[in-house]
C-alpha cells in the first residue's frame, strides 16, 4: 500500500482546528467560509457532455471537474484510512464545481491517486488515454487480499464521468509477459499522466523496483480499452522510488518530469527528466535542491514552463532532524525554463514559519488567477494560512497581503482557532479563462470524516461545501 507523507505531530495539532495556535486575522472576504456547514447535498443527473480537450474534465462538457481522494465516515473503524477512502468527482459547471453532480467510487477500491506535487496524495491527475475526448483517471487499486501491492488501472471518462459501481481496468504494460521483466514489481505509486514523447498522445510513467534498484516504465498511447499502450520503454535510476510529478501538458512538447526520491522524512532529492521521442534510457536530467513539494507552471509569464520546488515542512527524528541545507530550509526554489542538462540556479524566496517550529505542513499549487497567462505561486502552512507568492524581475516575493484563511465552518470569519484550509490545486472549474485556487481541510486529525472544500478566486469564496452532507 502506498501511504501519505508521513503526517507530523505539529500537523495533528493544526488539524485539531486551533488546538495549538491562535488564527490571524483572514486575508481578503469570508464570505461563504460558513457555506456547507450542515447542508445535505442530493444527487442530481451528471451533465452530459461531448468530450473536448479541457484538463480535468471526464464528462466532456468543458468544465473542469474536481477529483480528489478523501475518507469515507465510518464511525468506530479500525485500521489506517487509507482503507476506507474513496475516489470522488464533483463536477464542474458554469458557477463552479457543483456538489450535488458527484459521482463517489467504491471506498477502498483505490489506494493511490498522481500526486499533485504539494507533499498530499488527494488530487486524481487525468489524461485522454484512449483519445476519445474525454479524460480517464490512472489510479492503483488495492490488492484483492487486502495485503502487498494493487495494480495499475484506469477509469474511463464518458459522456457522464465514471459510474459509482464501475470497476476500473487494469493497464498492462506492451512487454507484460516477458521474462526479463518478471523481477520488476509496481512500487504503489499511482501511475502519472502526460505526453512524454511529444507525438500529441497520452501516456502513463510509472515506478517499478527491484532487488536491484528501481526504474521508470514509461506506457505509450493511445490505450485500447483493455488498457493496453501502443508501446513501452523502460529507464533505470538511482534512487529509491518516491513520488512522480510531471508538467502539464503542452501541445507538441514533451512534458517534463520531476521524480521526487524515497525519503525517511526529511526533505526528498529531486531529479528533473528531460523527455523526448527517443528511448527513455536516452532522456537527459538535472539535479535539483532537495523539497517534498513541487508544481510546474508559468510563473513569469514568458510562455515557458517554470519549476518551483520548496520545503514542505517534513523532518525526520534522527540527530539532527531540526535542519536542513540553508537553501533548502524553509525556502521555495524557482527554476525559470526553457530546462537543460545543467540546472541554473534558482531564484529563492523565504517561507514563513511559526517560530521554533518543526513538522509543520506545506501545501503549494500555481493558480492563474487573473487570466493573464502568469501563474501565482500559493503556499499554505498549517496555522498560518495561504500566502500568495509573485515571480517578479527580481526574483519570487511574498504578496504582502494577509494570509488567507478558511477556518472551520461554522466558527465565523475568524473562528478563533488555527487557519484550517490548505492549498489542494488550481483550475478552471467554471470555464471563465482564470482559475480558482481549490483549499481543503481535514475536520479530524486521524482522517476519519470526509474532507471540507473551499474554491476561491484567491481572495472571496465561489463555492465552499462540506464532503460529510454528500448522501451517499
Amino acid at each position: 500500500m502506498y501511504p501519505l507523507r508521513p503526517v507530523p505531530l505539529a500537523l495533528a495539532c493544526v488539524l485539531l482546528l486551533g488546538a495549538c495556535a491562535n488564527a490571524p486575522e483572514p486575508g481578503g472576504s469570508s464570505d461563504g467560509q460558513d457555506q456547507g456547514a450542515d447542508e445535505v447535498y442530493g444527487l442530481a443527473p451528471v451533465p452530459e457532455g461531448g468530450g473536448g480537450e479541457v484538463p480535468d474534465d471526464v464528462n466532456g462538457d468543458g468544465y473542469a471537474d474536481l477529483l480528489f481522494l478523501g475518507p469515507v465516515e465510518t464511525p468506530g473503524r479500525e485500521g489506517a484510512w487509507e482503507q476506507t477512502r474513496r475516489l470522488v468527482v464533483v463536477y464542474g459547471s458554469e458557477h463552479g464545481p457543483e456538489p450535488t453532480t458527484r459521482t463517489g467510487l467504491e471506498a477502498g477500491a483505490v489506494t493511490a491517486v498522481a500526486s499533485v506535487g504539494g507533499g498530499q496524495h488527494l488530487r486524481a491527475g487525468t489524461a485522454d488515454l484512449d483519445g476519445d475526448g474525454f479524460a480517464d483517471i490512472p489510479v492503483t487499486t488495492a490488492p484483492p487480499s487486502g495485503q502487498g501491492i494493487g495494480e495499475a488501472a484506469v477509469f474511463w471518462g464518458g459522456p457522464t464521468g465514471p459510474a459509482a459501481d464501475e470497476a476500473p481496468v487494469p493497464v498492462a504494460s506492451a512487454s507484460s509477459g516477458e521474462g526479463e521483466d518478471d523481477e520488476w514489481s509496481p512500487s504503489g505509486a499511482a501511475p502519472a499522466p502526460g505526453d512524454f514523447d511529444g507525438d500529441g498522445r497520452a501516456d502513463l510513467v510509472s515506478f517499478e523496483e527491484s532487488d536491484g534498484g528501481s526504474r521508470l516504465s514509461v506506457l505509450y498511447g493511445p490505450f485500447d480499452r483493455e488498457g493496453v499502450p501502443e508501446r513501452t520503454g523502460h529507464r533505470t535510476v538511482g534512487a529509491r522510488a518516491g513520488d512522480l510529478v510531471p508538467a502539464p501538458v503542452a501541445e507538441g512538447v514533451p512534458t517534463p518530469l520531476l521524480v521526487r526520491r524515497g525519503d525517511d522524512g526529511e526533505q526528498p532529492g529531486n531529479t528533473l527528466f528531460l523527455t523526448g521521442e527517443g528511448d527513455p534510457e536516452e532522456w537527459g536530467e538535472a539535479e535539483l535542491r532537495a523539497g517534498g513539494m513541487s508544481v510546474f507552471g508559468d510563473f513569469d509569464g514568458d510562455g515557458e514552463t517554470d519549476l518551483a520546488v520548496g520545503d514542505d515542512g517534513g523532518r525526520n527524528n534522527e540527530p539532527g532532524y531540526g535542519t536542513e541545507l540553508p537553501e533548502v530550509d524553509d525556502k521555495l526554489n524557482v527554476y525559470h525554463g526553457p530546462f537543460g542538462t545543467d540546472a541554473p540556479e534558482p531564484s529563492s524566496v523565504s517561507l514563513p514559519r511559526d517560530e521554533g517550529s518543526y513538522g509543520v505542513f506545506r501545501s503549494l499549487g500555481g493558480c492563474d488567477l487573473d487570466g493573464d497567462g502568469a501563474d501565482t505561486l500559493a503556499v499554505g502552512l498549517g496555522g498560518h494560512g495561504v500566502d500568495l507568492v509573485d515571480d517578479t524581475d527580481a526574483g519570487p516575493v511574498l504578496s504582502g497581503a494577509p494570509p488567507l484563511v478558511r477556518p472551520a465552518p461554522g466558527t465565523g470569519s475568524s473562528g478563533g482557532g488555527a487557519p484550517a484550509a490548505h492549498v489542494f490545486a488550481c483550475a478552471d472549474h467554471n470555464a471563465d479563462g482564470s482559475d480558482e485556487l481549490v483549499l481543503y481541510q481535514v475536520p479530524k486529525a486521524d482522517w476519519s470524516t470526509p474532507l471540507r472544500w473551499w474554491v476561491t478566486d484567491g481572495s472571496e469564496d465561489e463555492v465552499a461545501f462540506d464532503g460529510a452532507g454528500f448522501e451517499d
